[in-house]
């Protein structure tokens, strides 16, 4: 199946036909598979999600992904993980970089998928390090606000305890401090109030959930405007 699939998305077939059979493929989605079908679609559907020179070869991946990822969960959950997510964020995916925000889309689609399953709690704990570390390199604002979506999304995966949590906090700060509108029209100034929305919401919420980091945040924040001046 992922032979004749991974043939289909790059043929020259009209692409009205090639969503027909696509939509046939991801139907058939609940049909029984071995273990070497199952990693060979979520192989290949993980390749299109990130590799895909196209909208429409990345669509199929996504669908394809989330249709076997949910008929095939054990076999999904074999396949996503520890090793996988942690390359991703460390390394990327062949050409892609880690720091490229489609790998956080990747790993939040995943994650949605595996919630039901034990090892989830071992990716929870994998990317509450993981987190720490990105903010800690001053991620770009297209980065770092998917980052604190993914957070939001997913409080599990959120730096614990006061230590880590303040260091994130003051970490997100900094980085926020450096996000500047890649240029003055509406859309791209939109664009800009966007991350930094979706980045003070999620320090909102940490600071919710650990009262003792406001203050410090506050003044790692006074400090950042004394040093811009």
């Amino acid at each position: 199946m992922d032979k004749i699939l991974e043939g289909l998305v790059s043929s020259s077939h009209p692409l009205p036909l090639k969503r027909v059979i696509v939509r046939r493929v991801v139907e058939s989605a609940e049909t029984p598979l071995s273990q070497a079908q199952c990693r060979a679609m979520f192989a290949l559907s993980t390749r299109l999600v990130l590799q895909g020179p196209d909208p429409f070869q990345r669509q199929v991946g996504r669908q394809v992904l989330e249709a076997y990822g949910r008929y095939h969960r054990a076999e999904f959950e074999a396949f996503f993980n520890r090793g996988l997510v942690l390359g991703l964020l460390q390394r990327g995916y062949g050409e892609l970089s880690n720091r490229d925000p489609a790998i956080l889309d990747y790993i939040q689609a995943g994650l949605r998928l595996i919630m039901s399953c034990p090892s989830v709690l071992e990716l929870f704990e994998l990317l509450q390090v993981e987190a720490l570390r990105l903010v800690c390199e001053r991620p770009a604002p297209p980065l770092c606000a998917r980052l604190c979506q993914l957070l939001s999304d997913f409080p599990q995966c959120l730096p614990r305890g006061r230590k880590l949590s303040l260091a994130f906090c003051q970490q997100l700060v900094r980085s926020i401090a450096h996000f500047q509108s890649q240029g003055s029209r509406e859309a791209e100034l939109r664009l800009s109030v966007s991350q930094v929305t979706q980045v003070s919401g999620l320090l909102r919420s940490v600071w919710k959930a650990e009262p003792d980091t406001l203050l410090p945040s506050l003044q790692e924040l006074f400090a950042v405007i004394a040093a811009s001046r």
